[in-house]
């Protein structure tokens, strides 16, 4: 796959992360249920793709991630979006690696 049809649909992907949590009425999604909302708009995505983009969107300042521990060796990550990360979500703020505007 061309490098830059990947970079799009990684940008895209965390467009969409930012999206999903967006939506929920507290603004707090956690990764199982991010992962099923992209998987269920047809987009492809692993767990380690997932975390990948929430640690990208955490430093970014657009999530909080709070990670809890359920089990040894087992975690869940709960992510809270910040009004930066709304903003980037409202296509108002740009960061790195975030499409800047609502995917197709």
């Amino acid at each position: 796959m061309n490098a830059q049809v990947r970079k799009n649909l990684l940008e895209d992907r965390r467009w969409y992360v930012l999206d999903a949590i967006a939506q929920m009425a507290d603004r707090t999604l956690n990764e199982d249920l991010v992962l099923l909302a992209i998987r269920g708009m047809g987009r492809p995505a692993s767990v380690d793709a997932i975390r990948s983009d929430l640690e990208h969107l955490e430093r970014e300042g657009c999530v909080t991630l709070d990670r809890m521990t359920l089990a040894p060796g087992r975690q869940i990550w709960v992510a809270t979006l910040t009004a930066e990360g709304l903003q980037v979500r409202d296509t108002t703020r740009e960061v790195p690696g975030v499409a800047a505007r609502k995917p197709l």
